[in-house]
């Protein structure tokens, strides 16, 4: 049984438990509503069924953490076991109305992966705050220009400095060839001071 009043950190067994018997509730009625080779619509209906439950226990989870004024890492402590739970009886579920192969596996395996990383920076144990960045096409041309200026600015022939933007555009062809998206990496600003984590 589940207990909504205290963090679900350390109720894995628990969580483990009430979301294999509600998919087994749910695959009851999919097994019945879809055909054997309906197996996409299998896997799409039990995927949404888990996700359901997930939404619900979060529901209660952070109407609890509200009403207790838990903290930061009490809220992210639980987070992380429901998703972690609800992401291992998904892919059992998935795997019992559609088997796994390896490719198909490892792709679902990283989709689950990137928002169980990024809980951690929705729910902060330190004061961090996420923010948008900037579009490449702004930062190429920014840096563009910073690099034009630098080479300009240079104690040499003219000839030299053009050979040096010839090099430099043929690494920057090579660099946007694949144009970077830097709103698909989550960033986070940290104040100054903090000791940096590289030391």
């Amino acid at each position: 049984m589940i207990e909504f009043d205290k963090p679900f950190g350390r109720q894995k067994a628990d969580l483990l438990k009430y979301f294999r018997d509600r998919a087994l509730e749910s695959l009851e009625e999919i097994k019945s509503t879809y055909g054997i080779q309906e197996f996409r619509e299998r896997a799409a209906a039990i995927n949404g069924e888990i996700k359901r439950t997930e939404e619900m226990l979060l529901q209660n989870l952070m109407q609890e953490a509200k009403d207790g004024n838990w903290s930061n890492a009490g809220i992210l402590d639980s987070l992380l076991m429901v998703h972690y739970t609800r992401s291992v009886v998904m892919l059992e579920s998935r795997n019992e109305v559609w088997p796994y192969d390896y490719m198909a596996f490892s792709r679902r395996i990283g989709e689950i992966w990137e928002p169980f990383c990024k809980l951690c920076f929705y729910y902060p144990l330190k004061n961090i705050k996420l923010f948008v960045p900037p579009l490449f096409s702004d930062v190429k041309e920014r840096l563009h220009r910073e690099i034009e200026d630098y080479i300009d600015r240079l104690n040499i022939a003219a000839e030299q400095k053009q050979e040096l933007l010839r090099y430099y555009q043929k690494v920057w062809a090579l660099v946007v060839s694949g144009e970077i998206k830097l709103e698909l990496d989550l960033r986070f600003k940290r104040p100054t001071g903090w000791p940096s984590p590289m030391r």
